[in-house]
């Protein structure tokens, strides 16, 4: 019974209007849901997730990140480097993302891209086992149900405990971030998102 993915999400933490859940994933590792409610257009989102210059500003521990491949109008293979905390190594990551809009909302999908996409890189243990979901959802009040459910190996030889840990406090750090920053993208429309 073990074995099986555990399909219960159990709160952790409501703080400052973010909203972190957990469950457990495998090999120990937990998957992290997070949600907050703030106003926003769906372009102006995905504005601010293609402008790879400002992503180490609202992601927390990233310190670069760019397009390798643009697939489609929607489908990108992404670069992401992050600086990790002492006592960990920095970690990269090389993501296959797509995203879709129809009548329930905006869905970008993100996995881990084909190794063959970028050789790993001298200095970073490469993030594998990507599985990311970002969710948002307009609501009649104005504003916008913005939902992220993450997992990730991060490999290395932290103990898993600890990388739970950092997980959740990562993810309420970008939701706070991303508030922050979305304000300032709120004139923009995507020439893909019809609102």
């Amino acid at each position: 019974m073990w074995a099986q993915e555990n399909d219960y999400w159990q709160f952790d933490s409501d703080n400052d209007g973010i909203t972190i859940y957990t469950r457990e994933h495998k090999d120990g590792l937990v998957e992290i849901r997070a949600r907050m409610f703030t106003p926003t257009s769906y372009g102006a989102f995905l504005t601010l997730l293609e402008d790879s210059d400002n992503i180490p500003n609202w992601i927390d521990n990233a310190s670069h990140s760019r397009v390798l491949q643009q697939i489609s109008a929607t489908e990108n293979i992404v670069y992401t480097q992050f600086s990790a905390p002492w006592p960990a190594k920095d970690r990269d990551m090389v993501t296959y993302s797509k995203y879709s809009v129809d009548e329930f909302g905006f869905t970008l999908a993100i996995k881990a891209a084909p190794e063959s996409a970028m050789a790993e890189q001298n200095g970073y243990i490469r993030i594998r086992s990507v599985d990311a979901t970002w969710v948002l959802q307009k609501l009649t009040n104005g504003t916008t149900l913005i939902e992220y459910k993450a997992f990730a190996d991060p490999g290395g030889l932290l103990p898993n405990w600890l990388m739970n840990k950092l997980s959740k406090q990562s993810a309420r750090a970008t939701f706070h971030n991303l508030r922050e920053q979305l304000p300032k993208y709120q004139q923009y429309t995507h020439p893909q998102i019809d609102e």
